[in-house]
């Protein structure tokens, strides 16, 4: 294969994501193998990533710009308990169709201001709505635990085709997102209507 002149970071980026959609795994994605499908040598890589860290810090940043996307479309127009469902739903659905790149969203940011950033717009609408449902800050910390537990555990054994009985796995999405939304406090909506029933 000869080698392509002028590449760029955005190609380096989507190279680096189909080679992920096909492991499946983040750690499995290597320099060389992105290299290879761009048509370049490992070495011509480095001009756009620091070896395997850099790669991995370039496909949290992607992928933590799609989450962010998806669960800010999911949480439009919504409020309350039926925004967190849908935002829950919306990042679980996203997770079981790519679980690599879901896993490259988790990598923690440390100190990089660019990583700190996309983590920040990734859980501002599920934070806006906990929040608004009156979660101080460490509750809310527990509860997007708890979320990223149940969606990463769920999806790591749909991936590894752990969860082989009857009924299908994907019958349980419903119960995993009624365990989280069921430990929120009711909404404002469902307080009224409640004390309207009474």
């Amino acid at each position: 294969m000869a080698a392509r002149r002028g590449v760029t970071s955005e190609q380096v980026a989507e190279a680096a994501l189909h080679v992920l959609d096909e492991v499946g795994r983040v750690d499995a994605v290597r320099p060389g193998t992105v290299a290879g499908r761009l048509g370049i040598r490992s070495q011509s890589l480095y001009a756009h990533v620091d070896g395997v860290e850099g790669l991995r810090r370039l496909l949290a940043l992607r992928t933590l710009g799609e989450v962010a996307e998806v669960v800010t479309v999911a949480a439009v127009g919504r409020s309350g308990r039926d925004a967190v469902e849908a935002i829950v739903r919306a990042h679980l659905a996203y997770a079981l169709r790519y679980p690599g790149r879901s896993e490259a969203s988790l990598h923690p940011p440390g100190d990089d201001p660019d990583l700190i950033t996309a983590v920040e717009r990734a859980g501002r609408p599920l934070q806006t709505v906990l929040a608004s449902l009156g979660l101080d800050d460490d509750q809310r910390v527990h509860w997007i635990r708890l979320q990223l537990a149940l969606t990463v555990g769920f999806t790591a054994l749909v991936r590894d085709g752990r969860l082989t009985r009857s009924p299908d796995p994907s019958t349980t999405v419903d119960h995993v997102v009624a365990a989280l939304v069921d430990r929120l406090p009711l909404d404002r909506l469902e307080q009224d209507r409640m004390e309207k029933d009474r």
